[in-house]
């Protein structure tokens, strides 16, 4: 068997990462021959898995560079399939027993690839599209290129683009829940797996709790005495920062937060700089950026944490709620029912999540702010054609209180001035969450929960266990027939409406700035 792995780059970020377990999994079941496919952006990939795969830069593989010309997809497509079929004819790679293993597809980071998976599969090439991301998952910037570049007039030609059916053509993902969003358009059950990603920390020295306190001490400016928890993401908007900044009120006395890295891109670091700077005044015990300093490893801040904390509010798979475990820590954390179901079904405890933090006030004001929650969902979708854009889930709630990620950011902001300002209306949300505060302030969590969850963990998420999965999802597609057509999904035109039923929308992800955000 040949396994040849494919995305737009191998960039550090969860995808690469997830390529790099894949390989090391596919090299333990016997599959020496290995492909890596993408564009020229390749600095995330580790010396150990360069060296044991052979790689493949093909042009037009990337994002694409500028706005897709409409009605040139077959074309880029057919241009990028041809060089690609070409070189990897050269390697010896044949499409009789090689399977071709392609992620994230169907995101609109690249709009040609989905063109270029139809031509693949009807020369009879067999593939596996893993499914990380849905573009119909509040992304409307995504979603929009598609429909553009396409210029398909509708859900169904459009989803039949994205997710073509045939039965050398097999799908995978990270969740239950995503696997749900594919075979309700009707893409065959039997063409579904789920893969999830394998669970390791990194196989360095670890300190112990006080030898790391020493060294996160002095470099996050805390108290002698400080204790630490650790919000370990890249600080983009669907982490819900504010909320961050809301827990690390109520830490207790002298323990400090840190959220770990500061985002890249433009929209995404105004956001995060905005938080960093709101919480000097509402919030001095969060503390950001605390693993950009050169004198503090990431294994340093896990091992001088107490617990780890997630406010996040959409996750593909969800990393930051198993790794901990591992390194005996516990986890407090946003209940998202997508990724978590499959962790509480596979046997993992979590005694300290949370589903809502409710925040009180009167009818006037819960109006205005579910207004402009629901305003906000609209507004993200409005540069849509109206055929295009899901099927809003109205929220009639008359409860005297509002979940605070239901709240766009300024209003979160303004609540946390209040917070800030007037004790017993702090004491009165603290109430309501008592649970979550008694959880974050506890000094240490059930030893026995964290063994089992860490012995959970190896079980059902070790790269052997990944090893398997893939090696019986590669040999069924490898044996699969070669259908003569490629089709449309049955019920193509339904994934974005069941994705907004399934998926609450929270005004955070998809905040915007007029201003530009100023280059320090």
């Amino acid at each position: 068997m040949q396994v040849v792995i494919l995305h737009c780059h191998f960039e550090r970020g969860g995808v690469t990462q997830v390529v790099e377990n894949h390989v090391q999994a596919i090299r333990r079941s016997g599959v020496t021959d290995i492909v890596l496919v993408s564009g020229d952006r390749v600095s995330g990939l580790s010396a150990s898995t360069r060296n044991s795969v052979k790689h493949l830069v093909i042009d037009g593989f990337d994002y694409d560079r500028d706005e897709a010309a409409a009605g040139e997809i077959d074309r880029r497509a057919a241009e990028i399939t041809k060089v690609l079929v070409d070189r990897l004819g050269h390697l010896g790679i044949d499409r009789g027993d090689a399977v071709l293993h392609w992620h994230n597809h169907s995101l609109g980071k690249n709009t040609a690839a989905p063109a270029v998976i139809g031509q693949l599969a009807t020369a009879g090439w067999k593939l596996l599209l893993q499914v990380h991301d849905f573009a119909e998952d509040n992304r409307p910037e995504n979603y929009a290129r598609l429909i553009r570049a396409t210029t398909a007039k509708d859900k169904r030609q459009l989803e039949g683009y994205l997710y073509p059916v045939a039965p050398q053509i097999h799908y995978a993902t990270l969740t239950r829940a995503d696997a749900r969003v594919l075979t309700s358009i009707g893409v065959p059950a039997d063409q579904v797996s789920v893969l999830p990603n394998s669970v390791m920390l990194p196989d360095v020295a670890t300190p112990t709790r006080d030898e790391a306190l020493a060294r996160v001490r002095p470099a996050m400016n805390l108290p002698s005495n400080a204790r630490w928890c650790l919000y370990p993401v890249r600080g983009i908007r669907r982490k819900n920062v504010g909320e961050f900044v809301l827990l690390c009120r109520w830490l207790g006395e002298n323990r400090f937060g840190g959220l770990t890295l500061c985002p890249a891109t433009a929209v995404e670091k105004r956001s995060y700089l905005r938080w960093k700077e709101f919480a000097k005044e509402c919030s001095p015990q969060a503390v950001f950026d605390a693993a950009h300093h050169p004198d503090v490893s990431f294994t340093d801040n896990l091992a001088a944490s107490d617990y780890i904390v997630s406010t996040s509010v959409a996750e593909g798979f969800g990393m930051a709620y198993l790794e901990p475990w591992l390194a005996g820590r516990r986890v407090i954390a946003r209940r998202l029912s997508t990724v978590m179901d499959d962790f509480v079904a596979d046997g993992l405890r979590f005694p300290d999540v949370y589903d809502t933090i409710p925040i009180p006030g009167d009818r006037d004001w819960l109006t205005t702010c579910r207004i402009e929650s629901r305003a906000a969902e609209q507004a993200s979708w409005s540069e849509l054609p109206e055929l295009f854009r899901p099927a809003f889930v109205s929220d009639e709630s008359d409860d005297d209180v509002i979940d605070f990620a239901k709240l766009i950011p300024r209003r979160q902001q303004e609540v946390l001035q209040r917070i800030h300002r007037d004790a017993g209306y702090e004491s009165e949300i603290k109430q309501r969450s008592a649970t979550l505060v008694k959880a974050l302030q506890a000094e240490m969590g059930d030893e026995s929960t964290i063994v089992h969850n860490a012995d959970v963990i190896r079980e059902y998420y070790s790269v052997q266990r990944q090893a398997e999965q893939l090696a019986n999802v590669y040999a069924g597609i490898v044996d699969a027939r070669i259908g003569s057509q490629v089709t449309a999904p049955e019920c193509a035109g339904q994934a974005i409406d069941f994705i907004s039923r399934v998926r609450s929308f929270f005004p955070c992800r998809t905040e915007t700035f007029d201003e530009q955000l100023e280059q320090p």
